[in-house]
């Protein structure tokens, strides 16, 4: 288990570099106000922080939209996924981008509570920012998908809170989107020797290791509406997005998966909206979970 991390380490290394450069090149988007680095727990950990970002000419409350970065619980923070951010709150959001710790300083165990914390934070001060309490998206990507749909689930589950010793948050979510989230983690082959690994090598003396696969979370209770997206070249996640659409509809819960089997000739890579929100199929895609969102709010108004 201790090869696999060290291994895993040095490909998130080269990632990172790879990511620095593709961040350079982006063009940010303007005139929105960032409240910036906010500890959401009572410690110094660099990890428990956020930032808020939001358009500076809002004149009204505004949706929001809680992010929760990728990078295989291994890598990455809050400024990985900043410019995804920057763009949704660029298209009228209060826009919450959470870092939360990393393997192997925590498991996926700690990391769960870390975003549970950060939820809690966010339900204490949604009225400090121009936000609309009652129209909130919780998304994530690849590994941040995994732990958006758990954090979604315990907060709708005394159950599954106390399996994974959790805080309540005040929070009630109008809808999910998931994008190319790895949410079965106990899998076959390499990929589930690695994604395993990620629950400590004492995972099977947690009263969490029933709940390594998104179909356990679901028989104990249901997700909010749900949108997923991946693409042909996701080679890490298409499988996993198109199981967990499959599962979400078995024990009912709404959701919409939006799948791109090539775009203008080319096989979209993992996680494409995320890394690249500016491009014409980023934000084709990015519409659309708007749009999926906005229409899961009118509904529950008619209601």
């Amino acid at each position: 288990m201790a090869a696999i991390i060290e291994l895993a380490k040095l490909m998130w290394a080269v990632t990172k570099k790879s990511d620095d450069a593709r961040i350079e090149t982006l063009k940010m988007p303007t005139g929105l106000k960032k409240d910036c680095n906010k500890a959401y727990c009572a410690d110094d950990h660099a990890y428990h922080q956020l930032d808020v970002y939001w358009p500076q000419d809002a004149s009204s409350p505004l949706p929001v939209i809680i992010d929760v970065h990728g990078g295989g619980w291994m890598y990455g923070d809050k400024e990985l996924n900043k410019p995804y951010c920057l763009y949704l709150a660029a298209r009228g959001y209060v826009v919450f981008n959470i870092s939360y710790r990393l393997v192997p300083e925590v498991t996926v165990n700690e990391q769960v509570q870390d975003v549970m914390c950060a939820l809690q934070w966010i339900g204490d001060h949604l009225g400090d920012y121009p936000c609309r309490t009652d129209e909130i998206l919780l998304t994530g990507d690849s590994a941040g998908g995994m732990l958006a749909a758990y954090a979604a689930a315990l907060l709708q589950s005394d159950l599954l809170r106390g399996i994974f010793d959790t805080v309540k948050p005040q929070l009630s979510l109008t809808a999910l989107a998931l994008t190319a989230p790895v949410a079965y983690m106990d899998a076959p082959g390499l990929v589930g020797a690695y994604t395993r690994s990620m629950w400590g090598e004492d995972r099977a003396a947690k009263p969490t290791a029933a709940y390594m696969n998104l179909d356990a979370i679901l028989r104990e209770t249901k997700l909010p509406p749900t949108f997923l997206v991946s693409s042909s070249g996701d080679f890490m996640a298409l499988k996993q997005t198109r199981r967990a659409a499959a599962d979400l509809s078995r024990f009912g819960v709404p959701n919409e998966l939006m799948e791109f089997p090539t775009f203008e000739g080319v096989d979209l890579p993992h996680v494409f909206s995320v890394l690249h929100p500016e491009e014409k199929a980023g934000m084709l895609t990015i519409d659309r979970m708007l749009a999926f969102f906005k229409k899961k709010k009118k509904k529950e108004e008619n209601v």
